[in-house]
């Protein structure tokens, strides 16, 4: 029987192990990417909804299904004027107790700021909603998957307007993890059946 290339290499277990290895590192990394558990969803979730803080009339959504979102770029715009009013009541409150006790004139400040940051809130952005990721938090973004609100409908406060795939490393990175780990198992196999002849 001629000799192959391979009969120099020693026949070991250590591809073996080394291809058990690798098998368990790609069931791991397949049910991370595919079958993620209830706790990586909590912390990697496939999808974010979007939610208004103040209740409105929606104004204008500048983005459409399948668009790449990120930044301050608005979502979402709700009508103002009401809110814009309520800022102007509240600034006039505010002066009217100008000199009166601390606590009235306090009283009336914190109006004036909740009617500003209302006034704020009518605009939705990636950037009013922060993500836990692997190095720190971030403002979202990624891709939207679905627009649950129409222009000149009412929505209140916290509804979920839009749904947001949010872009995230993790999932991409088990897959090529998988991959790549089922690859090296069966080179350690193979290596191992031919080391054991």
């Amino acid at each position: 029987m001629a000799k192959s290339r391979f009969d120099r290499v020693k026949g070991t277990k250590d591809f073996l192990v080394a291809g058990v290895i690798c098998i368990f590192l790609c069931l791991w990394a397949i049910r991370d990417a595919w079958f993620p558990t209830k706790k990586v969803l909590e912390k990697h979730p496939l999808t974010y909804p979007v939610t208004v803080a103040v209740s409105g009339v929606v104004k204008h959504i500048p983005v459409n299904v399948g668009d790449s979102v990120a930044g301050s770029a608005p979502l979402l715009t709700l009508q103002t004027r009401a809110y814009e009013e309520a800022v102007e009541a509240a600034e006039e409150a505010y002066k009217d107790v100008q000199g009166e006790e601390k606590d009235v004139l306090l009283e009336k400040l914190n109006a004036l700021v909740q009617a500003r940051e209302n006034l704020k809130a009518t605009t939705v952005a990636c950037s009013d909603f922060m993500l836990k990721t692997t190095h720190g938090e971030d403002p979202l973004q990624g891709k939207v998957l679905e627009i649950l609100a129409e222009p000149a409908t009412e929505v209140e406060a916290g509804e979920t307007v839009m749904l947001i795939q949010p872009k995230d490393t993790f999932y991409i990175f088990n897959k090529t993890l998988a991959v790549f780990s089922f690859i090296l198992a069966a080179v350690f196999l193979f290596f191992h059946r031919v080391a054991s002849r």
